[in-house]
């Protein structure tokens, strides 16, 4: 039977989790609702598998494809920037081209002045005081006090006594650790006010209804954990690999019992009968005979494990290792993560030749010519921009 048992994985059928009437008899409301929970949870495992690809993915073509064009891209900017200035400088556009020049030169500034990994250099920040009449320092600083205290008022409502004094609210890793401070105060003041709860409850003198659903409530719990660990003691016994002689056999157990253990931790009822099906009993046959007390607490734990599931799908996105795909694209980027990094990415792409060709033309001997076309591009913008939003004003939204 062991060899039999343990021939390799990959040879096996996934089993899903199906009571099967065999054509004796029509299934009962809780059998049928055990199949449409074990087929939904089987689809959510699915789901959650094909998200976390995808974010996985998106967050490979980021680091891979994306971050060096943008890295490129602020390279160009910092050239084009140098060759507007040069021109901002030399006075040799008319007065009113010149002053469309200084407006399209603050917003590359501001743009590579944010861009900037250690922020800019002094080149940069010397443009950007003569463009906006202030220093950069200056503007940051506002920027800070600002940021500060609108998350110190923040903190005030929710009643968090939160101190940002000498926090750098520019400083990532600075920031990350007082934000963990603010997840660990948030954990401590939800366990205080469940603790609260309780104590009220425990003071108010509950109906003999409340205390008969309070006994019901608790021997099912009871059940639950005693059909769960049932099913655990039985494969421990077999997947343990201290009881085993066999090497190959050994390290097979050892990742069985590994993946056992994280079942019986999670409480993860379908994994468990999964396992349980595939190496006990092989057949569905045995789903069949559970008793309607029995399928009644399994149902109950599958719920639960279904709706656990639900959040764990739409909190993905909430991981740490994909908060760069959040700042970078916004909450947005959890509904189609794969497809938004690739759209970004042919943008980048298809900006990146444009910036190299813009570029070429403004080194070239016709500089001049070009630059004044690129003032009457940005001109032409600009207009249409505010005929879209007369034409919007106008539409009564």
């Amino acid at each position: 039977m062991q060899q039999e048992l343990f021939e390799p994985v990959t040879q096996r059928k996934t089993q899903s989790l199906v009571i099967s009437s065999g054509g004796k008899q029509v299934l009962t409301k809780n059998q049928q609702a055990f199949n449409k929970l074990t087929q939904k949870i089987e689809k959510l495992h699915k789901d959650i598998e094909r998200r976390q690809f995808q974010f996985d993915t998106a967050l490979q073509i980021y680091g891979n494809d994306v971050f060096p064009v943008k890295s490129r891209l602020a390279g160009y900017r910092r050239q084009l920037v140098t060759i507007l200035w040069d021109i901002y400088k030399s006075k040799k556009l008319s007065k009113t081209d010149q002053r469309h020049l200084k407006t399209i030169l603050k917003d590359q500034v501001q743009e590579l002045c944010s861009q900037m990994e250690g922020g800019p250099d002094e080149a940069l920040k010397k443009m950007f005081a003569e463009l906006e009449g202030i220093s950069f320092e200056r503007i940051m600083q506002r920027e800070k006090e600002m940021m500060k205290s609108e998350l110190e008022e923040m903190f005030d409502e929710m009643e968090m006594d939160i101190d940002f004094d000498g926090v750098d609210l520019h400083d990532e890793k600075a920031m990350a650790e007082k934000m963990a401070e603010v997840r660990q105060k948030l954990t401590e003041k939800e366990e205080e006010d469940e603790e609260q709860f309780k104590r009220d409850r425990l003071k108010k003198k509950k109906t003999a209804k409340q205390q008969e659903n309070e006994r019901i409530r608790q021997a099912v719990d009871e059940m639950k954990q005693k059909n769960i660990s049932t099913i655990y003691k039985q494969l421990a016994k077999l997947f343990h690999p201290d009881l085993e002689r066999d090497e190959e056999r050994k390290l097979e157990k050892d990742v069985l019992m590994k993946e056992l253990t994280a079942a019986y931790e999670a409480k993860n009822l379908h994994a468990l009968l999964t396992l349980e099906l595939k190496w006990i009993h092989k057949e569905n046959d045995h789903l069949e005979s559970l008793s309607e007390e029995k399928l009644s607490i399994y149902l109950q734990i599958l719920r639960e494990q279904a709706n656990d599931m639900e959040h764990e799908m739409y909190a993905i996105f909430q991981q740490p290792r994909y908060q760069v795909l959040v700042q970078e694209f916004g909450l947005g980027v959890q509904r189609a993560p794969l497809e938004t990094v690739k759209a970004h990415l042919r943008d980048l792409q298809n900006m990146d030749i444009a910036f190299k060709s813009d570029l070429e033309n403004f080194q070239s001997p016709h500089a001049l010519r070009h630059i004044k076309r690129l003032i009457n591009e940005w001109k032409n913008m600009q207009w249409q921009n505010t005929k879209l939003e007369t034409e919007f004003l106008r539409s009564g939204f």
